[in-house]
């Protein structure tokens, strides 16, 4: 348990978080980290005002090598009674699938975070310094719950993956004006017509790269990686072109949103690979 001690005459304010309050779930796009803190509110006169704001940061301590990383941030307001009381606000901090493999790649065992917390007294008495200096509570969070809790989330923990794009080199810069271009309109929901910006990008690819494809002469097991990439290319672009075509196969066939973002990423990985 921490404290928050203000000037005199102001109170000084209890802070704890029990590690069992930690739970993390599901968000939009993101996981939803909650912590539930007691905070122990003080008898107090009215020179203290009647509200305590609490800024807080989620962070993940230092391991040695360096300075512990913040996480996210959250801030909340208490309203409180002048004879004293405890009350339990949650914090709610979005963690993105990034983080959280950032952390267990860093998690030895038990999971360990630290939140610092800030107090204000934003109604308090103007003689009188309405700050506290800030606190830190460590928080350890057993293995075999914390494991449990990320099984829960499902498939929504997934793997991120920052593919950037070529600039300033002919011809990957084509291919990535292209696959910049797929973005824009994928943003506008625009599926088809995104589609065609990667097909365009993989023929540029095809037309100029030096991979060469293997002939049918050639035995399986002698094919070069060059020739292995030609046919990843060749089988990326028949996917991207299908439902553009009137074949029998897809002349019905919708491309949906997902298709199109997996194909954005594997062009934008064989951008990196192109000789």
């Amino acid at each position: 348990m921490n404290q928050l001690r203000f000037d005199s005459g102001l109170g000084c304010y209890s802070v704890s978080a029990a590690p069992d309050s930690v739970w993390i779930s599901k968000g939009m796009g993101t996981h939803c980290l909650q912590v539930q803190l007691q905070v122990g509110i003080p008898e107090v006169g009215k020179s203290a005002g009647r509200l305590l704001l609490l800024e807080t940061v989620l962070a993940a301590p230092d391991t040695g090598h360096g300075p512990r990383m913040p996480l996210a941030w959250a801030n909340v307001a208490l309203a409180f009674n002048s004879d004293g009381e405890i009350r339990p606000p949650t914090l709610q901090y979005l963690i993105t699938n990034t983080q959280l493999h950032a952390l267990e790649q860093q998690r030895n065992g038990d999971l360990r975070l630290e939140l610092q917390v800030t107090g204000f007294l934003p109604q308090a008495d103007p003689a009188r310094f309405p700050a506290a200096s800030p606190v830190t509570e460590h928080i350890t969070i057993a293995e075999s719950r914390w494991r449990q809790q990320l099984a829960n989330l499902g498939r929504t923990l997934g793997v991120d993956m920052v593919i950037p794009f070529p600039d300033g080199d002919e011809p990957r810069e084509t291919a990535g004006r292209f696959l910049r271009e797929a973005q824009r309109l994928l943003g506008g929901n625009d599926i088809d017509p995104a589609m065609l910006q990667v097909r365009k990008a993989l023929e540029t690819i095809g037309n100029a790269s030096s991979w060469r494809r293997p002939t049918t002469k050639t035995p399986k097991d002698d094919w070069t990686a060059g020739a292995r990439w030609v046919l990843v290319r060749a089988a990326l672009e028949d996917q991207a072109s299908g439902a553009m075509h009137v074949g029998l196969g897809t002349k019905d066939y919708k491309y949906t949103r997902d298709e199109v973002e997996v194909l954005i990423s594997m062009t934008a990985v064989l951008l990196r690979v192109m000789p």
